[in-house]
């Protein structure tokens, strides 16, 4: 498809001019949104304007403009700490990421930017980050352009639909194919993916579809889940992840005609037991034995 080039600066002056100064505003909005979920507690450690103000300029410099002039945020954003200060905010706030996520939907439907779909907020860990430092990124979870020319409602995509043609290459020499809406993996027999490892967990992870895409959740896991070598609890999968489990790599894939053939069925070491459609937790019960 021909990608459609931004507005021009006479343009984007016209629009400022109209609304009023778009990334002022969003600031605004978002520095009272941080503050309201964001823990008393933390307030001096946490820098609420700071968090604001890479939240507004994020999603300000990841708007797309279409040939109407009608400017498209983006709907996934991704808040990086250390990962003490994830632990913290966890714990302290479990419904951060919702709140933070509804927030920043009123805030670009009131700054007049259009949304592909409802945002998302994933809190990332990464240990080379101070603590309480903040970094944050946005992007598009679909391309926004071909949400704003009005796609048939045949050919959208059904929430809780399996993408076509999705699979998981396990080690780098089996496929599986993923062709139901929940897969779980882990080392009970009752898993679909069942992984010989003493550092796997019995209840490992689950694969869930959500708005059409496969969903990866640690299921509070002892060893954690990586996605590109990061630790993660949530994570909405794209074509090339790679998911790891203690010594096991899981390249998550899409394609129309389905698995690679130069690759063999994945079967697991032992017969499945029939697994019923395990509820996601979020981090592991008191006394919970994963051993």
């Amino acid at each position: 498809m021909t990608r459609r080039r931004a507005p021009s600066a006479a343009f984007r002056q016209s629009y400022n001019r109209d609304v009023g100064n778009p990334l002022e505003s969003l600031e605004r909005q978002l520095e009272a949104l941080v503050e309201r979920v964001v823990p008393r507690l933390l307030g001096s450690r946490l820098s609420t304007p700071v968090i604001a103000g890479q939240l507004a300029r994020t999603m300000d410099a990841g708007v797309r403009w279409d040939e109407r002039g009608k400017g498209v945020a983006p709907d996934q954003y991704a808040l990086t700490l250390h990962p003490d200060d994830v632990e913290t905010l966890l714990s302290q706030a479990p419904q951060l990421r919702d709140e933070l996520a509804r927030g920043l939907a009123d805030a670009a439907r009131a700054n007049g930017y259009l949304l592909a779909c409802e945002p998302e907020v994933t809190l990332a860990a990464d240990p080379m980050l101070g603590r309480w430092d903040v970094r944050v990124v946005a992007w598009h979870r679909s391309h926004p352009l071909e949400f704003t020319k009005g796609m048939p409602n045949e050919a959208r995509t059904e929430p809780g639909r399996v993408p076509a043609g999705a699979f998981l290459i396990v080690d780098g020499d089996k496929h599986f194919p993923l062709d139901r809406p929940v897969v779980n993996i882990g080392r009970r027999l009752d898993n679909q993916i069942i992984l010989e490892d003493p550092h796997v967990s019995r209840t490992h992870a689950q694969l869930r579809v959500r708005d059409g895409r496969f969903v990866l959740f640690d299921l509070g896991s002892t060893a954690g889940t990586q996605v590109n070598g990061r630790r993660c609890q949530q994570h909405v999968l794209r074509p090339g992840d790679v998911i790891t489990i203690a010594a096991s790599d899981l390249v998550y894939g899409e394609d129309a005609g389905g698995p690679p053939d130069a690759t063999p069925a994945y079967t697991p070491p032992f017969p499945p037991r029939p697994a019923g459609d395990q509820q996601t937790r979020v981090g592991r019960p008191p006394g919970s034995d994963d051993a």
